[in-house]
């Protein structure tokens, strides 16, 4: 059994619906986050022994919050949101917001951050937001990249937005699905057989296409209200933006050269979001896939080094495997010697006698060489 040629396999990523957390939690989350960020040392550690943290949870909970302030200057907590700008490998910009808020509170708002980009940009870019903020990524046009203006709204306008940009979204497209199949309006051909999943969309599609033409269609108005109402949470959406207008929430910016602790986790996602997609253009596909680079590779697998990963036992058998030190990988004959070379390259009489089976092969090397050969 060999690998395939072609592209290195990848782990499945299960691209299964995501609740999110509450606003309530999120805050919560938040203000824990800042009171730790205040706190030096020694009362981190009692605190963490507060909350019922072991050494292990506390030293790294410490190292990540050290590191994130090292990177940003900013810890993101309920009351100071982050935007986080650096560049990818691509030379393209990445623009994150860290909020604490979660999902509900996220996922409206990237539908409006996309809006702005289409309509003051000309760039049409799918934000993505996940429980700990939006990451947005923008080609490189030799301007300086928006920050925190990107995400602010007007209070009193922030909910015709979302309103309006719902029916574009894949959250929208599934939504439509379930309440149509709810309406019996996608029957199957046999009920007391499944249909495929991929066939209930390429239905559930068509019925939408001609569905948009009626604004009023009943399936279409329950699929914005469940939307907006039991997915989205809206007023929190809209407090917040309030909150910023009055300066009771700051939002701060950062320029940095790699990403943060924080923004690690968030790129992390980003890459998942689009590994399954099949009907994005191929290049785009990889510009999304290579946003993992090795920085943040490094950041995910603990920043150690690979040598500190292996036994060096082990380091030690395989050299001498390699170096055709061992017994069973000893030169027997002549022609033993010349692989060793081949291999191995220029090696003195010594170094050929310790790769030797024999002590007549290691002398008898020379007689495989040409007349006059050195």
């Amino acid at each position: 059994m060999i690998p395939a040629p072609g592209q290195p396999a990848r782990l499945p990523f299960w691209r299964g619906d995501d609740v999110g957390r509450s606003a309530e939690l999120g805050a919560a989350l938040g203000a824990l986050t800042g009171e730790l960020a205040r706190l030096n040392r020694d009362e981190f550690g009692k605190r963490c022994a507060a909350l019922s943290f072991d050494d292990y949870a506390t030293d790294n909970l410490w190292g990540l919050l050290d590191d994130q302030r090292a990177a940003t200057r900013v810890v993101p907590t309920d009351t100071t949101l982050l935007v986080e700008r650096f560049r990818d490998e691509l030379g393209d910009w990445r623009v994150i917001l860290h909020s604490p808020y979660g999902l509900r509170v996220h996922g409206p708002l990237a539908l409006a951050v996309g809006r702005r980009l289409r309509e003051r940009y000309d760039i049409d870019e799918k934000p993505t937001a996940s429980d700990d903020g939006i990451v947005v990524r923008l080609p490189d046009t030799g301007d300086t990249p928006p920050g925190a203006e990107l995400f602010v709204f007007d209070a009193e306008e922030i909910d015709d937005v979302i309103t309006a940009e719902v029916g574009e979204s894949a959250l929208f497209a599934s939504r439509f699905r379930e309440s149509a199949a709810r309406a019996l309006l996608l029957p199957r051909r046999h009920p007391g057989r499944r249909s495929p999943l991929w066939h209930q969309r390429q239905r559930a599609a068509q019925l939408l296409e001609v569905a948009r033409k009626y604004p009023d269609f009943p399936i279409v108005l329950e699929t914005v209200r469940e939307c907006l109402q039991d997915v989205y949470d809206g007023p929190t959406l809209t407090r917040l933006m309030a909150d910023i207008a009055q300066r009771r929430v700051r939002i701060a910016e950062a320029d940095t050269a790699t990403p943060s602790p924080f923004a690690a986790s968030l790129l992390f996602g980003y890459v998942g979001a689009f590994i399954y997609e099949g009907d994005v253009p191929l290049a785009e596909r990889r510009a999304a896939a290579l946003s993992l680079d090795s920085t943040l590779l490094a950041e995910l697998l603990g920043r150690v080094e690979l040598r500190e990963l292996l036994d060096p036992e082990v380091i030690v058998a395989t050299g001498r495997q390699l170096q055709h030190l061992t017994a069973d990988r000893a030169a027997r004959d002549a022609e033993g010697v010349a692989d060793l070379l081949r291999l191995l390259g220029p090696l003195t009489e010594d170094e050929v006698a310790a790769r030797a089976g024999a002590p007549d092969v290691g002398g008898g090397w020379r007689g495989c060489a040409r007349p006059g050969a050195h």
